[in-house]
């Protein structure tokens, strides 16, 4: 059986064998929301051209929408945006409870409900597509169209295997101080997930507005659930965007980039309009990492899901 490896537990040893770049790649954001409101337990920022298709960008664990301001710039004059924080994250309060995917897919739904959305494409990175994944499955006709950046694979085959892995993963996060977040984000995964060293840099100062004890929660949410069996009740396109780095994918389990597209393409075929996009030299933040081939791979995926 393939070993399974999670994303961001990789061996130090990798420090000396990976090259970073100095290249940074982390946008600043130069357009101003137009609102901010919650959805349930979602804060929600929009941006961009009202009566334009709308889109839902869910960012990954520990981000705010700053992880969106390359394509919040770019798409802001054709579309209508919609960028959510999930609590805990970007100097949000954690909220209380637990059903966090549940309660989160709900706010989704909210938003595409109470503003009267038109066939809106749901687009998330790493634990946001997990919850863009998540909940295509429980509403499956509330959107167009569903994108998941290295989001949603199971991290690994068995129940108790995911359990073993989110004890490990959470472990570097229980019970720090605030103070303690950024380098332990750093030394646990950022450093393994962001080529450049410049963006680990600005990430990791970003990263740490977060709550530690939200790191934790999330992280037990989301890393625990196949959602393969589910998939097959997506009938909108949905495509997976897939970065592959000849360095770090190996301690994932993805000996190839032929390894790791077919493993992605079996998951997704569970949907009835799956399809997988796969970028080279890219650690698990693509978007910082091949900005462009990321760019490219976003519109190819958004116009599969633009036919009426």
């Amino acid at each position: 059986m393939r070993k399974f490896g999670s994303i961001f537990a990789i061996a130090c040893a990798l420090l000396s064998i990976v090259p970073l770049s100095c290249e940074a790649s982390v946008a600043q954001r130069h357009v101003a929301a137009n609102a901010v409101f919650d959805s349930g337990i979602l804060r929600v920022e929009r941006f961009g051209a009202k009566g334009g298709r709308p889109l839902i960008f869910v960012p990954a664990l520990f981000c705010g929408s700053w992880e969106w301001n390359a394509q919040i710039n770019a798409l802001s004059r054709e579309y209508d945006l919609f960028v959510v924080t999930l609590p805990g994250f970007d100097g949000r309060q954690m909220v209380s409870g637990d059903a966090l995917m549940e309660r989160a897919a709900r706010g989704l739904h909210l938003l595409i409900e109470n503003r009267d959305l038109k066939r809106p494409i749901v687009i998330g990175h790493s634990l946001g597509g997990t919850l863009a994944v998540f909940f295509a499955e429980r509403y499956p006709d509330d959107a167009a169209g569903i994108v998941a950046v290295e989001g949603g694979y199971p991290v690994a085959p068995t129940q108790a295997m995911r359990d073993a892995q989110v004890a490990r993963t959470v472990k570097p996060y229980e019970g720090i101080a605030q103070s303690e977040l950024g380098p332990a984000l750093r030394e646990n995964m950022l450093q393994y997930t962001i080529t450049s060293t410049a963006d680990v840099n600005t990430v990791e100062r970003l990263a740490a507005r977060s709550e530690p004890g939200a790191i934790v929660a999330w992280l037990r949410a989301a890393l625990t659930l196949d959602l393969t069996p589910g998939l097959s009740l997506i009938r909108v396109p949905f495509t997976a965007i897939v970065p592959f780095d000849k360095e770090i994918d190996p301690y994932n389990g993805f000996k190839s980039r032929e390894a790791k597209r077919a493993a992605y393409v079996r998951w997704a075929s569970h949907a009835r309009y799956g399809s997988v996009i796969l970028i080279d030299n890219s650690r698990h933040f693509v978007m910082f990492d091949q900005p462009t081939l990321f760019a490219q791979a976003l519109l190819s995926a958004v116009s599969r899901s633009m036919s009426p």
